[in-house]
């Protein structure tokens, strides 16, 4: 019996011609994707003069460093002054082996890095980061040199996966305890849960410090160890109400007027058996206000857009880069 390959047993110089081309295509889109996720990453920032963005080719901008293909394998902007945030995309760049931000003014939460295999250095000493630093990030096995010190990151201290990263000691932030690893108080993880759908206000991160909300955190009122009051009015909070407000089950008082939230009221809020006061007041709420309890004050004036379908943008909301300046709680 005679066996037929349904594979030619040598590669003609047709087909290597025909691979390469094909893998010079995928280089070639894979640089395109960089160079888009780059103008992106260039309309979070506000770029200082010293800093020249404007070629089309971002392996040409300054402090941009590519490999083979073009494909963008370092970003270091140490001491530029940079202000801005870190967008999702980053993650898409796959190529980058280090990343240098120290001594800007980056705000925000880090965002999914999990898609950067190939990441040894992250450095961003000396910025306005916040939130808790994501598990994408801290279980990259490829990281060698993790600097997150004098920021404001919340939540637990980051345990790494790759033991051998050299992590400096973590200066400067909001961790909720020293432990690398050691999950929060509930009562902390939830208000960073509420947090984080305010996109991490720095001003939040540089009072919610420690593990004990009661312990003069900004707009947190107690009662012993329960949560009674979250007051968090004319901070120009962004973002959206969080459903996790109904984990604080002691709650009294939700006061967030004068802000500029978007985005619905979670229904999971009338459970709250001790809610009294609900004011989300001159914001830019929308969609129909949940029915709730007869004894629950709840406050919805200055919304133009409640009862109404759809996020309605926000003037206040365009073009907002710099890290606002705070009226205060009173």
């Amino acid at each position: 019996m005679v066996s037929v390959s349904l594979f030619p047993t040598k590669m003609t110089s047709s087909h290597l011609f025909l691979l390469c081309l094909l893998l010079s295509l995928l280089n070639f889109a894979a640089s395109q994707d960089d160079a888009t996720i780059m103008q992106s990453f260039k309309s979070y920032l506000n770029l200082t003069s010293d800093v020249h963005w404007s070629d089309p080719d971002p392996c040409k901008w300054d402090g941009v460093i590519c490999g083979e293909s073009n494909r963008i394998t370092r970003i270091l902007l140490r001491e530029k002054w940079i202000a801005g945030t870190l967008p999702q995309d980053l993650g898409k760049l796959s190529n980058l082996v280090e990343v240098d931000l120290q001594d800007n003014d980056f705000s925000g939460p880090i965002p999914d890095l999990s898609g950067l295999q190939y990441l040894r250095l992250f450095n961003v000493e000396h910025n306005m980061l916040t939130g808790v630093v994501p598990p994408s990030f801290t279980g990259l096995k490829t990281l060698i040199v993790a600097n997150l010190n004098n920021n404001y990151f919340q939540g637990p201290t980051p345990l790494f996966k790759n033991s051998d990263a050299f992590v400096p000691i973590f200066n400067g932030n909001s961790f909720c305890l020293d432990t690398p690893g050691t999950p929060c108080d509930p009562r902390v993880e939830t208000l960073l849960s509420i947090a984080e759908s305010f996109g991490y206000p720095v001003m939040l991160a540089m009072s919610w410090t420690g593990n004990d909300p009661c312990d003069s955190w900004t707009g947190i009122t107690c009662s012993g160890s329960d949560v009674t009051m979250v007051k968090l009015r004319r901070l120009e909070l962004t973002g959206t109400i969080s459903p996790s407000f109904a984990k604080l089950t002691s709650l009294e008082t939700i006061d967030l007027s004068n802000n500029n939230l978007t985005g619905n009221i979670p229904t999971e809020l009338t459970t709250l058996p001790m809610l009294r006061t609900l004011n989300v007041s001159i914001n830019n709420i929308n969609g129909a206000v949940p029915t709730f309890s007869a004894s629950v004050n709840v406050v919805t004036s200055g919304n133009a857009n409640i009862g109404k379908d759809g996020p309605v943008s926000h003037p206040l909301l365009q073009n907002n880069i710099h890290a606002p300046k705070y009226k205060g709680l009173g």
